[in-house]
This record gives C-alpha cells, sequence and structure tokens, in this order.
C-alpha cells in the first residue's frame, strides 16, 4: 500500500462500495492539500482497471485553465471527436448532451477539480442534472476552501441523494503517520515529524525526505521543506525546473531548453537530476514528464524571479505558436507575458476568444479582458472589443457584467445618432430584458429616441420591454409606432419583427382577431426571407411562433419555432434558445406530443441555465412540471413546482407566473384545494386572475372552479366558470371553449345535473378535438365517462379517453382510464335484479372510488365536491349497505350489490 493511502482504509471501502453498484454514483473526495486524494483515486482507477471496467481520468491545472482542459485529458480523442461533431456558434448544448453519452459504464476520475475551468464547471453541473442510466461512477478530488461557488452549491443540494458519496480525507493519526514513517524511523523522531506535518501524508512525506541530521532545524513550513528540496540543485538544473513549472502541468522535454535558455546537454543532464531527485517523473509517453505533485510545481514556479517568469511565458508562447499550438495554448502564456502595446499579443487573445465563445464563453471573456488590458489608453477608441466582451458575457450567463459593461461603453460614446450607440443601446435592452428588469432601461430608449437615428429599433425595444413585463397594451401601442416608423425609414428587416410582436402583443391582450392579422402578415414574410436575413431577426420568428401556439395552430407553430431553433444554434444567439425552445415544448404538450415536450422542456431549462436568466430558467421549469403533470405522479409534479418557485430569483413577467399556476395545479392534484386557490389568486391578482396571461386564463379559471368546488363554495366556483366563459367568447377560440365548457360540466355535476354535466362535457371534448388538444380531449371524455348513466356510453367515453392518453404516452391517466373502463363494462349489480340495496348513480360512484381505495379528499377532487358532501353520501352508502368500514363497501362493490 502506498504512504498515500496509509490509514485509508474507511475511504478504500467506501470507494469499493460504489464500483459494486449498479447505477450511477458521484463520489467526492475533499481534503486540504496533500492529504493524499489522488492516491486515493489512483487506487479507485486500479481497482476498476482490474474489474475490468472502462476508466477515463482526468485533472485541473493551477495557471492554464484551459476550456475543458480535464474531460479532454480524461477522453482524449473521443473528446476531440465530439468536439468536432459539434462545431457550430453555439454548440454548447449539444457538446454537454453529447458528453453525457461518454459516461455510461465508465468510471471517470476528476482530480484537482477546485482548480477546474469555467467550461468544466459547467459540464460537472450539467451531468449532474442529469445522471448517466445504468452503472457508472464520478470520482472528484477537491480543496473545499477553494471550489468554484457554483459546484459548492450543486455539491450541497445533492449531498443527500442516495446515489452521492462525501468522504472528507483528513489528517492522519499518530499511529497511521508511525506507519507511514516505518519501523526505521526511531518513535521519537515518528512524533516530532507527526507534529511538524500536523499529520498530513504530502507534508510528511516532505520532512522525511530530509537528511535527518537536519531535525534540530526542521523548517516551520512544509513550504520551507519543498524550497528546501530545491536548495540541493545547482542553478542551471533549477533553472530548468523552474522553466518546466512555466510551461505547464506536463511538458515535453524538447521545449524545456528554449524556455530556460539553457544548451540540449544541460537540459537533459538536468533533467535526469530532477528525476533522480523525484521531483519530477516521466509520464506514460516518454517524452513528456510532470512534478511528483502540483503543490511542488505552485512552489518552483515561485521560486523563479517575476520578471524572469515574464520572459519565460513570453518565450514559450513564440516557441509554441512556431509550433503551431492552438490559439488557447498561446493564450495561456501571453497573457502573463505581454505587456501593454504588444498588438500581436492583443490579435492572438481575440481570436482565442472567437474560437473559445461557442463552447467556453467565460474563458473567452477572460481572454478578451485581458486584450482590453494590453490596448492600455487605446482600449476607450475600440468601442467594438468591449461590445464583443458584453455579447460574450452575456453568452456565459454573465448577464449582470455585461450590463455594466455597456453601459460603461455609452458613457464614452458620444450622445446623439451612430451605428455603434444604437447597437449598444438596443444589445443593453436585450440583456436588460434577460435579467428581468425591462423598465431599467426604457428611459435610455427614451432618451436615445430624440436623435433620429434608429427611431424603429429603439421604439421597437421599447415594446418588447413592455411585453417583458406584461404591459400588453403598452405594447401595442409602441408596436404601432415601431411599425409606423419601420415602414416610413424602409426598415424592411425590422418590419417583421415589429409585425410579429404586434401578433404576440395582441394575443396577450385579449384581441384575437387583430392577433391572427398581424401574424398572418407576418407569416407571410419570414416564410420568405432567407435564412441570412432571418439570422438577424430572430426574435420575428420566435414570437410569430409564440403566437401560434396561442392561436391553436400548432403545427405551424412547431415548424417556425424549429427552424427558429436550428437558426439560433447555428448562429450562437444562445440567448434566444430558451425561449423557442418552451415555445416547442408547449406546442407538443397541448397537441399530446409528451415525449418531444419532455425533450424541449429539458433542453429548455439547460439553455436558460447557461444563460444565467432567472426569467427564461423559470419560465423552463414552469413547463417541466406542467409535462410531469401528464406523465408522472402528481407527488412529483407538486416537488418540481415547489422547487421552481422557490429558485425564482429574479424573475419577473411570465416565468412566475407560469410556475406559481403549475404549483396550484400540483396542490390540487394532491389535495391541497385551498392551497391551490390561495396561489392562483395570488399569482392572478385576485379572482378575476388579471395578472395571469390571457391566453391561459380560461384554464387557470377552469383550475381554480375545481378547488373552489372542492371547498363547498359553489358560488364563487360559477363566478369562476362565468369568467372563464367570457374570455372564451371574447378569444372565438376552440380551446378557450373546451376549458370553459368543461368548467361549466363540473357546476352543474355539482349542482345535482349529471346529464347536463355530461352534455357539457361532450361540448368540451368537441372543442378541444376542433383545437388539436389531444390531452384536454381525452380529460373530457373522462368526465364525461364518470357521469353517464348509461353503461355502454360511459364505456365508449372511457375508451376514447384510452386511446387518446395512449396515443400521447401519458401513461398513469391511460392506466387510469383502463380501470374505469374496465369496472363500468364488468359490474354487475344485485340492486339491478332484487332492489336490495338501492344506491344512487353518485353513491354507486362513490362506491366504486372507495373500493378502489381513494381517500374522501380523492374522491372530492375527482367528482369535484366537497370533503364534507362526500362523507355525508358515504355514511348514506353504510346506512344503506348496513355496514360500518370502508373496507366493508369495498368488499360488497366486488361481490355486487
Amino acid at each position: 500500500m502506498g504512504f498515500g493511502v496509509v490509514g485509508r482504509e474507511a475511504q478504500l471501502a467506501e470507494l469499493a462500495r460504489a464500483l459494486d453498484a449498479d447505477t450511477f454514483h458521484v463520489v467526492e473526495l475533499l481534503g486540504e492539500p496533500g492529504m493524499g486524494k489522488t492516491a486515493l483515486l489512483t487506487e479507485l482507477r486500479t481497482a476498476a482497471l482490474a474489474r475490468p471496467a472502462r476508466v477515463a481520468a482526468g485533472k485541473a491545472t493551477e495557471f492554464e485553465r484551459l476550456p475543458f482542459a480535464m474531460f479532454s485529458d480524461a477522453f482524449g480523442d473521443a473528446w476531440t471527436d465530439l468536439l468536432t461533431s459539434v462545431d457550430t456558434p453555439d454548440g454548447r448544448a449539444a457538446l454537454y448532451r453529447s458528453a453525457r453519452s461518454l459516461l455510461p459504464g465508465t468510471v471517470l476520475v476528476l482530480d484537482d477539480v477546485h482548480w477546474a475551468d469555467e467550461a468544466s464547471v459547467e459540464l460537472i453541473e450539467h451531468v449532474l442534472r442529469h445522471p448517466p442510466e445504468g452503472p457508472a461512477v464520478l470520482a472528484m478530488a477537491y480543496r473545499p476552501r477553494q471550489l468554484p461557488d457554483r459546484l459548492a452549491t450543486a455539491f450541497s443540494a445533492l449531498a443527500r441523494e442516495q446515489w452521492w458519496r462525501r468522504i472528507e480525507v483528513g489528517p492522519l493519526t499518530l499511529p497511521e503517520a508511525a506507519a507511514m514513517c516505518g519501523e526505521s524511523v526511531p518513535e521519537a523522531r515518528r512524533a516530532e515529524l507527526f507534529l511538524a506535518s500536523g499529520g498530513n501524508p504530502f507534508y510528511l512525506d516532505a520532512l522525511l525526505r530530509l537528511d535527518p541530521g537536519d531535525s534540530e532545524e526542521l523548517p516551520d513550513t512544509v513550504r520551507a521543506v519543498l524550497i528546501g528540496e530545491l536548495a540541493y540543485l545547482a542553478p542551471p538544473v533549477r533553472l530548468v525546473a523552474q522553466a518546466a513549472a512555466v510551461l505547464g502541468e506536463e511538458f515535453e522535454a524538447g521545449l524545456i531548453g528554449a524556455v530556460a535558455q539553457t544548451g540540449e546537454i544541460e537540459t537533459l543532464d538536468a533533467l535526469d537530476e530532477l528525476i533522480a531527485r523525484d521531483l519530477i517523473r516521466q509520464s506514460v509517453a516518454g517524452q513528456r514528464f510532470r512534478f511528483r505533485h502540483p503543490l511542488l510545481r505552485s512552489v518552483v514556479y515561485g521560486s523563479a524571479g517575476a520578471g524572469w517568469r515574464i520572459g519565460a511565458h513570453g518565450r514559450a508562447a513564440q516557441l509554441l505558436a512556431d509550433r503551431g499550438a492552438s490559439l488557447a495554448v498561446q493564450a495561456t502564456h501571453l497573457e502573463r507575458s505581454a505587456t501593454i502595446g504588444d498588438a500581436r499579443a492583443v490579435e492572438v487573445l481575440v481570436k482565442a476568444a472567437d474560437q473559445a465563445t461557442p463552447l467556453a464563453p467565460a474563458r473567452a471573456a477572460h481572454w478578451l479582458r485581458e486584450a482590453l488590458r494590453l490596448l492600455g489608453d487605446r482600449a476607450v477608441d475600440q468601442p467594438e472589443l468591449s461590445m464583443r466582451l458584453a455579447h460574450t458575457l452575456a453568452v456565459a450567463g454573465q448577464l449582470n457584467e455585461s450590463r455594466e459593461i455597456l453601459h460603461e461603453v455609452l458613457g464614452r460614446l458620444p450622445a446623439g445618432p451612430g451605428e455603434q450607440r444604437l447597437e449598444a443601446v438596443t444589445t443593453l435592452a436585450m440583456v436588460e430584458r434577460l435579467l428581468g428588469s425591462p423598465t431599467g432601461v426604457k428611459r435610455l430608449l427614451l432618451s436615445e429616441l430624440g436623435t433620429g437615428k434608429g427611431k424603429a429599433a429603439l421604439e421597437l425595444e421599447v415594446a418588447a420591454g413592455a411585453m417583458r413585463g406584461s404591459h400588453f397594451a403598452t405594447a401595442v401601442s409602441w408596436g404601432e409606432r415601431a411599425l409606423e416608423s419601420a415602414t416610413a425609414e424602409n426598415e424592411h428587416e425590422l418590419i417583421s419583427t415589429i409585425t410579429a410582436l404586434l401578433a404576440l402583443a395582441h394575443t396577450f391582450y385579449g384581441s384575437t382577431a387583430e392577433a391572427a392579422a398581424h401574424l398572418d402578415d407576418a407569416v407571410r414574410m419570414i416564410d420568405r426571407a432567407q435564412d441570412k436575413m432571418l439570422t438577424g431577426q430572430l426574435e420575428s420568428i420566435l414570437r410569430a411562433g409564440w403566437t401560434e401556439v396561442f392561436l391553436e395552430r400548432h403545427d405551424d407553430a412547431v415548424r417556425h419555432l424549429t427552424r427558429g431553433l436550428e437558426l439560433a444554434r447555428a448562429s450562437g444567439r444562445s440567448y434566444l434558445l430558451a425561449d423557442i425552445l418552451v415555445g416547442l415544448a408547449y406546442a407538443c404538450l397541448w397537441t399530446g406530443r409528451l415525449d418531444e415536450a419532455t425533450r424541449h422542456a429539458d433542453e429548455a431549462f439547460e439553455a436558460a441555465v447557461l444563460v444565467g436568466s432567472d426569467e427564461l430558467r423559470t419560465m423552463a421549469a414552469g413547463v417541466g412540471v406542467a409535462v410531469l403533470l401528464w406523465t408522472g405522479e402528481p407527488a412529483n409534479a407538486l416537488r418540481a413546482a415547489e422547487k421552481a418557485v422557490s429558485e425564482m430569483g429574479s424573475a419577473a413577467g411570465r416565468g412566475p407566473t407560469i410556475a406559481a399556476g403549475m404549483l396550484a395545479q400540483a396542490k390540487l392534484l394532491t389535495g391541497d384545494a385551498p392551497g391551490a386557490r390561495s396561489t392562483l389568486l395570488d399569482v392572478g391578482g385576485g379572482e378575476t386572475l388579471p395578472q395571469l396571461e390571457f391566453p391561459t386564463r380560461a384554464a387557470w379559471l377552469r383550475t381554480l372552479t375545481h378547488a373552489e368546488l372542492a371547498l363547498g363554495d359553489l358560488a364563487s366556483a360559477e363566478l369562476s366558470v362565468q369568467r372563464a366563459e367570457m374570455t372564451a367568447s371574447v378569444s372565438g377560440l376552440n380551446g378557450h371553449r373546451g376549458h370553459a365548457s368543461l368548467a361549466r360540466a363540473a357546476i352543474l355535476l355539482a349542482n345535482g345535473d349529471p346529464a347536463g354535466a355530461a352534455e357539457a362535457a361532450a361540448a368540451s371534448a368537441s372543442a378541444f378535438e376542433a383545437a388539436g388538444m389531444r390531452l384536454y380531449q381525452a380529460q373530457a371524455h373522462m368526465f364525461a365517462g364518470s357521469v353517464l348513466a348509461d353503461r355502454t356510453a360511459a364505456m365508449a367515453e372511457f375508451g376514447r379517453a384510452k386511446a387518446l392518453f395512449g396515443a400521447c404516452g401519458a401513461e398513469p391517466l391511460f392506466r387510469q382510464a383502463e380501470v374505469h373502463q374496465r369496472r363500468v363494462g364488468g359490474r354487475t349489480r344485485k340492486a339491478a335484479q332484487d332492489g336490495s340495496v338501492q344506491l344512487s348513480d353518485r353513491e354507486r360512484q362513490i362506491a366504486e372510488l372507495v373500493a378502489a381505495g381513494h381517500t374522501n379528499r380523492q374522491i372530492a377532487e375527482q367528482l369535484f365536491m366537497s370533503p364534507k358532501t362526500v362523507e355525508a353520501h358515504l355514511s348514506r352508502i353504510f346506512t344503506k349497505l348496513g355496514v360500518k368500514a370502508r373496507s366493508a363497501v369495498a368488499a360488497a362493490w366486488s361481490q355486487g350489490f
């Protein structure tokens, strides 16, 4: 057993359990520097290879921070192939999805995660949100006090999961340290070394390397011990070691001499001595070497003079450029060596940033900052570079910093008309919308309108801000002004975007006819446009697609949004992806394509996380809950909805209303009618739900109706139904009529009119069928089947519901419809033969649900009545059957009565 795992039996046992698991497991090894985390990872790799298993290992480095360095190190050519396969301006999300395919059946070992580059951090987060199916192990070692905040938060949130193992690697005890020292070291010295090292295995090993005769003068810190190791080196040998530290965690022998400015023989002799002293070790590839430990490299690097390091990095940069090294590798040395005014360094850094932006925008932003620093005073003369930095930061999800830079740029640009100023203002408006604070930039937009330049574009941004802030009348007003200005200015590319905005604004405002007219105009322009022209006006296709979703043109919505998705990915406009994907998710959800809806909802959430917008992330989480309400258990949907609402952050506008509405729906389905009603009234702004967007208001009024019926408040439920019917009358949309009719059916049933309820449910099913909303149509058939007295007709309704739920992939509801159909078809009751037990139709419904194991609250929700009404019916059933327990009702039902 190596010294690094002496005394680590418990940790090794935990690692073995992770390897033995038949599901995905994460193991985090956390401890201070030198505690033996790397040694434990090595033992894990060895054990995995003995099984055998596919093993991949990578590590982060302290200084370089190249994008995806750990994963490139771990997967080699497979990772290069992945990067090539997603070589698009916005391949980040596609790369992350593809990267997950490498994990099943793999033991992935990542060391020194505290030094992970920003792109690797994002990818680790993504993997943790989407753990692979089947056996796989992800083992990560890090120093807790240096772990990036994003990973610390993610790890903390997942620490209680069954597939998560947290292993703390602390100091050795005195007996363990003594065992590491070995019997050849006297007991007194073992105790002395233990105290000096604090039980840290690496420090203890460093102290053991000292000449025992020096024990009277032990250094106060182990850093001094490591520096002491360098003291024995001749100056040329130390110089070669320092050059190696400059080159990186791993380095080639052929590069060292040029950086150290030593001859070939002198360099190789020095390497031999460094290897002999175990400061440097040869890697598997014969021409490559590495330091014994990252701490040692850090000490060697720090031992060189600052001025010498600058020159060494400069020589390394030039040497690597001559050898055709990647721009990213050159950039890591140039940022440490170039001086202000170095035009070539600025050029390389900017080009490296351009290459990195699609997959590693945070690193790209870092290099752009360095380029601006090297420009010195001349940076103020190149606002376009600052604009590029602001855009890159927005892509990286660092929206607040992007906003700050845009304000700085505007402060430097001269007032008055100008292309750069117009671009800065409109970009700032976009960033403010993503941050959920569109009103913050309205004053600036209005002030810029006085300049006369780009009037239509500025008015469009005012309208877009009003849209995001849910001020739809204002959005219509400013949209009409923008359309007039664009027409007068012959801004043909803007006209389609403005027209699409007007279509969506009128939809939210409740003026469906005007929305349809604007939509027709916008679609004609969009369908005629070449992709190249549309790329600059992608919000036109986004808004047209959303309008088509709400106006029940679902196939057109999918066609347009899919085109928008492809163009956004191809052009790197990642800030639009989440909005497009949420629209696609709704179009697929409402038409019953649940598998597609699930995929789009998941991708929307990931896209929103990458952009860093609370507003978009909350919207995406909301549609994810909507899908879960149809495909999963209501309790799971409730937990997801609660999480979405609790993590809204600074979100404002549509995101919070969608998430809160879904929370109300989940509460209702899990038996919390009071909570459902309260949540809807809070988010909706009162009983008429004025703050909920018009296109979905009828659906929310139906939910409110059911909650009020479950609470026994028939008067309020009647008012909610009337409001839903009025909404349907104003819009003229079949989907709205379907929701209003189904809400009316529930009221009729609650008032003792099952025949009228069945008729209203049939009307609802017809309306939903006309709208192409198959899941809601199935829901209406289910309701009709539950209230029809005619057994054959009821079976037919359940059969229609079952067929639709099955076609849509709503398995829980399919099974529910199947059970209802079987019970209706199979029951033959004694009451029909001898009249011995006379139960009313409603009492039979309740008896059947009791026999199925439903609670009073669940029965109340399904039959849209209060729990007290259920109790009253159940009391009469007990009396008529002559029983005293629910189990007796179930037994009687199963035998027929």
